[in-house]
């Protein structure tokens, strides 16, 4: 199958990249590849407006592009159901899960490039406190792979846990599910540890580091976590919370465990546009490289995204990758080296290596409640028009 690897971009698509000042980035048709983009595209508004009608979420912006190039940037519906604001390729978004690949596993693979993280040490030997007997043998790479035996979610603030240090004073302290390396769990412990680890490596509190080692050089302006207990209107809201803070949660992270943790965490709390977000898609697309400089080595980038164990999990180090033997969010068309992940808040990420097409999806779902499963089938429906405009597949 013929694949487009790169396309021209109008006047107005440039003006959409570079400054964001237009809602969508559009081009013509890929005749090289015989698909109208165009239309496909039209599908693809076609599709987002139709689940903001079902209400799937109130709004959402979307990347669809290849290698260093973004050929669609738009945004959709408004900030609430009952607001007025629409949604631009800037509106910030809390990206939930998405912190754990482009924070916290991209500041562990500069940190593997420079030899100054060891993905087979032991957690203990960066974190001396981290001495329950049970956990001795836990390994960076265990972390990244989710296998290190952590229990998948503790619900700390229905348990009277209320600061930063008793949450990881009790993710120290609880049992594993399991002995490490005997069965994959996905779990947010792993994250949090593994940002500690970090710490300890660079000295830094991680949401400076991120900031000026990955999200600046990246141009990523308006990305970065942000503390708890200050709301701001500019940000997209996720959820109407009863059950812990009593507010609408608007420019303060969700996730409630990240929320102790002071809302920088290591699988939770980062906040960007969907403009950053298809910058690092594009990063990863181009196998580490960015504006035609190494930005991370691409042997890195291929250990990171390769899975591990396929006999245990579809995960990789950090990112998950395509299921094999199951419906995966990155549809039917990605192929079988594509990583990606979601977000709980809605948000996902899918890049396919070997055509260099990228996917980026934000909403905000959980508004009013997360009871609403429908983001489910809007991902992989979203990542099939985007190959079948880029990849030059239409079916």
């Amino acid at each position: 199958m013929p694949i487009a690897r790169y396309f021209l971009l109008s006047a107005a698509a440039l003006v959409a990249w570079s400054t964001c000042k237009t809602p969508s980035a559009t081009i013509g048709t890929n005749m090289s590849a015989g698909v109208d983009t165009t239309r496909i595209f039209a599908r693809v508004d076609a599709l987002v407006e139709r689940f903001i009608k079902r209400g799937a979420f109130p709004g959402a912006a979307v990347a669809i592009g290849q290698y260093d190039q973004v050929h669609k940037l738009t945004g959709y519906g408004t900030y609430t159901y009952e607001s007025d604001r629409p949604v631009t390729p800037r509106s910030v978004f809390d990206l939930a899960s998405l912190t754990k690949v482009i924070a916290t596993t991209t500041a562990a693979m500069q940190l593997y490039e420079q030899d100054r993280l060891d993905l087979d040490s032991t957690v203990q030997s960066y974190l001396p406190s981290f001495d329950n007997p049970e956990k001795a043998d836990i390994t960076v790479r265990q972390l990244l792979t989710h296998t290190a035996g952590f229990t998948p979610f503790r619900t700390f603030y229905a348990e009277g846990v209320r600061t930063r240090q008793a949450v990881v004073d009790s993710i120290f302290a609880i049992p594993l599910d399991s002995a490490p390396s005997q069965q994959y769990r996905y779990s947010d412990f792993s994250m949090i540890v593994l940002v500690l680890v970090l710490e300890a490596i660079t000295g830094q509190e991680f949401s400076a580091y991120a900031r000026e080692h990955i999200f600046e050089p990246l141009g990523m302006a308006a990305t970065g976590f942000r503390s708890t207990g200050v709301s701001d209107p500019a940000v997209v809201p996720t959820e109407r919370d009863d059950y812990f803070r009593h507010r609408l949660v608007q420019g303060e992270v969700h996730d409630e465990n990240a929320w102790l943790l002071g809302g920088t965490a290591g699988h939770a709390g980062l906040f960007a546009s969907a403009r950053d977000v298809a910058r690092f898609a594009s990063l990863m697309a181009q196998s580490g490289r960015y504006e035609g400089e190494p930005f991370l080595d691409s042997t890195t980038v291929d250990l990171f995204t390769t899975v591990v164990d396929t006999m245990m999990s579809s995960r990789a180090l950090g990112w998950d990758t395509k299921s094999r033997d199951k419906p995966s969010s990155s549809g039917e068309y990605f192929g079988p080296r594509s990583f990606g992940h979601t977000g709980f808040t809605g948000t996902s990420i899918w890049i396919d290596p070997d055509t260099g097409i990228f996917v980026v999806l934000l909403t905000n779902r959980v508004y009013p409640t997360r009871e609403n499963p429908l983001i489910s089938q809007v991902r992989p429906l979203l990542a099939d028009l985007a190959f079948m405009a880029l990849g030059g597949s239409e079916r």
